[in-house]
């Protein structure tokens, strides 16, 4: 096949063509590159943004650490039934929720077959202590015989002796001797018996006393199961737990009821393991335990008039002191455990449940100068500062936690940290450190307190 070239008249065409269109594409370029807008000529310099800051000033505040828990009745008992018998009646209290006092009857069970049991245990003792009498009597008429076996024996040995003499004499015969000698040996054995006999009275007279021991035993069991039949409360407080009805059986061993007293309270509080020092055996605690605060206020709701109530949340709080203190921490979440006791009126509606999550302030007593920042201005270890209008980052310490309001301060924060390191008096501190600033940023500080030195007059949740 033969290939055809153009003419060189077509090639010239061509790339004129493609020189022209590239000169056109060269200049709209230029020209819009020398048309655009300056904006510099234009723009008006903005203001630096308002950011509210705090000025710090040191605060007089003790040392003090949170602890969290759950509050647990100190006195608290599970009543168990100690016999198995029938449920024969309950007490006018037996009920979930109702107050007993000390030794109210609960529960009365059925204890005809322990009654029963009484009186036969008391009819073997009477059984017994007739046989004593007899062996008693018969221990007499023994020893009476064996005195008079004992004689006879006596005198057989002097017949004796007195035949022996004759017939070394010539006076007596051979079997007149043997005769004397078979009654001094049918004497001993007579002597023998009945000092057998009186030797037996006192075995007799022990395995009867045994006896009795053991019938008396009985009773005293017998007795106690009847007594056991009337189940009594062994503290004062209130029913937990109460489900039984009458002509229900019961076992040995078997929960019939559960009381508690929430008199006084115990509070196992977790408390970080280097806080171990503000928690001595003794120390003053801070119990605080959120309480439902029901008001009333009248709304309208369209035509209809109507009654709402607002529930307010307040919390209450009580004074222990901590009477233990377990010796272990927990290697996981690296806290200790305080046990803390105080005493409240269970008659009051506010009155702590057992079973309720509290927290609780343990504190050392010492006011000392501090820096103080709201929880909310740190982030990431990190406050921003501001020096000469200028956003600086500076690394902070948190030495503790405090929650309350700090009237003094200006602002409503209730979530304080005190810091390792003390910051100079004056120093600005941007309020909240989730803000989008950065290192070198101007701004325009706008200050929400005047620096002074305060005493932290701190009202707690």
């Amino acid at each position: 096949m033969i290939e055809q070239r153009l003419p060189t008249s077509a090639l010239l065409v061509r790339t004129f063509v493609c020189v022209m269109l590239l000169a056109i594409g060269v200049g709209i370029a230029v020209a819009l590159f020398a048309t655009k807008p300056d904006a510099s000529r234009n723009a008006v310099a903005a203001p630096p943004p308002r950011i509210a800051v705090l000025a710090i000033a040191p605060i007089e505040i003790e040392r003090s650490v949170q602890g969290y828990g759950s509050a647990r009745a100190l006195d608290s008992a599970d009543v168990p039934a100690r016999v198995g018998a029938v449920v024969a009646s309950l007490g006018s209290q037996f009920s979930a929720g109702a107050a007993v006092s000390k030794g109210d009857v609960l529960v009365a069970l059925d204890a005809s077959d322990f009654e029963r049991q009484v009186e036969i245990a008391r009819e073997g003792i009477r059984s017994i202590d007739a046989q004593i009498v007899v062996v008693e009597t018969q221990e007499g008429a023994a020893r009476q015989t064996a005195e008079l076996v004992r004689r006879e024996r006596d005198l057989a040995e002097t017949d004796l002796q007195r035949v022996v003499r004759a017939a070394a004499e010539g006076a007596a015969q051979e079997r007149e001797v043997d005769r004397a000698r078979g009654g001094l040996l049918a004497a001993n054995r007579a002597l023998i018996a009945a000092e057998d006999m009186v030797a037996g009275i006192q075995p007799r007279l022990a395995s009867l006393a045994a006896q009795k021991a053991l019938e008396s035993a009985r009773l005293g069991l017998a007795q106690s199961s009847a007594e056991r039949c009337i189940i009594r409360a062994p503290i004062a407080g209130v029913l937990q737990m109460a489900d039984l009805e009458p002509g229900e059986f019961v076992q040995p061993g078997q929960t019939v009821a559960r009381i508690v007293d929430r008199s006084r309270i115990e509070v196992p509080l977790r408390i970080p393991a280097s806080s171990r020092a503000l928690a001595p055996v003794g120390a003053r605690v801070e119990v605080l335990s959120s309480v439902a605060d029901r008001s009333r206020s009248l709304a309208r709701l369209d035509t209809n008039n109507a009654e709402s109530q607002r529930v307010v949340e307040r919390h209450k709080n009580w004074i222990g002191t901590v009477a233990r203190v377990q010796p272990e921490d927990d290697p996981v979440t690296r806290t200790a455990t305080v046990l803390v006791e105080f005493e409240q009126d269970p008659t009051r509606t506010d009155a702590i449940a057992p079973g309720a999550f509290v927290e609780a302030r343990l504190s050392d007593g010492q006011r000392v100068p501090r820096t103080v920042l709201p929880r909310r201005a740190i982030r990431d270890q990190f406050v921003m500062v501001v020096e000469n209008g200028i956003i600086r980052e500076r690394r902070v310490t948190v030495d503790f936690g405090h929650v309350g309001a700090i009237a003094s301060t200006g602002i409503a924060d209730v979530d304080w940290a005190v810091l390792v390191e003390d910051l100079p008096t004056g120093t600005l501190i941007v309020l909240d450190g989730s803000r989008s600033l950065v290192e070198g940023q101007r701004i325009e500080p706008v200050i929400v307190s005047e620096p002074a030195a305060v005493s932290a007059k701190d009202t707690h949740r």
